[in-house]
């Protein structure tokens, strides 16, 4: 049977052979209908073909996409620093109008506006170097404010520029009232770190002072450096020692930002 099988396997293959290779009217009828028989195939496997080649597009240069990549990554760091710029050029706006504004409606007279031209990393809690001096009117002494509080107070002068001792500077004492009370007493910067933001400590206080946190700390104009009514800080905590109190106040200046200032012009005393 297996012999039987082979021999008309090999009879068929051999007649369909001759069909689709003669060339004669009967094989080529034959032909036409197989051909018939599998174009739907035939077509669909072309339609296959052609979306696929749609599909993946035309083949990419890799350094023509590494150029685009590049150029993109340009323009976006374009837009990021034109966007900065504009939010610095706002905010500076935003700043110059709130000293204007306090300008035309602050108590004090005479202010001269000057601007923070240096500081240095060793003293930057206790000093700073601004762009107006003695030809612009101002004298050793001269309070320092800004639209927030008190500064600190003019140390030297030159011509066309001053130092600036700053309030956070242990040197620069203020006399100063808390708001709220009848207490007063002695308020002055401390020792700090480059990177640790100083306290004020205000001394001499009663021992149980009924001080509460968060109490609003001016100036009195005692001793007649400084002005009264300043805001020069808030209460963070109340410390009782042993003869009197001291309170530890945050100062309402931040001086790590501080750009512009006002000093309040002052007479110089006749030797």
């Amino acid at each position: 049977m297996k012999v039987l099988n082979i021999i008309a396997l090999l009879i068929f293959l051999g007649g369909g052979t001759a069909v689709l290779l003669l060339d004669t009217e009967v094989t080529r009828a034959i032909q036409g209908k197989v051909m018939g028989l599998f174009s739907p195939f035939i077509h669909a496997s072309s339609t296959i073909t052609s979306s696929t080649k749609d599909v993946m597009g035309p083949k990419i240069d890799p350094r023509e996409l590494m150029r685009e990549n590049e150029r993109l990554r340009l323009e976006v760091q374009k837009l990021r620093i034109t966007s900065q710029r504009h939010d610095e050029l706002l905010q500076e706006n935003n700043s110059l109008r709130r000293l204007v504004a306090y300008k035309q409606n602050a108590p004090f007279k005479n202010l001269v506006a000057a601007r923070v031209l240096k500081r240095s990393s060793a003293t930057w809690w206790n000093t700073m170097i601004i762009d107006k001096g003695s030809n612009d009117g101002v004298v050793v002494d001269a309070p320092v404010v800004t639209d927030v509080g008190l500064v600190g107070k003019i140390s030297r002068v030159a011509p066309q520029m001053s130092e600036v001792t700053l309030l956070t500077d242990e040197t620069c004492r203020v006399a100063a009232g808390i708001e709220g009370t009848h207490e007063k007493g002695i308020l002055n910067g401390e020792r700090a770190g480059i990177d640790v933001r100083p306290d004020l400590r205000l001394r001499f206080l009663s021992q149980n002072a009924p001080v509460n946190v968060g109490a609003a700390v001016y100036s009195t104009g005692d001793g007649r450096v400084f002005p009264p009514g300043v805001l020069l800080g808030k209460v963070k905590r109340f410390e009782r020692g042993e003869i009197s109190g001291e309170a530890i106040v945050e100062s309402a200046v931040d001086f790590s930002l501080i750009e512009d200032v006002f000093v309040l012009e002052r007479k110089a005393e006749t030797p």
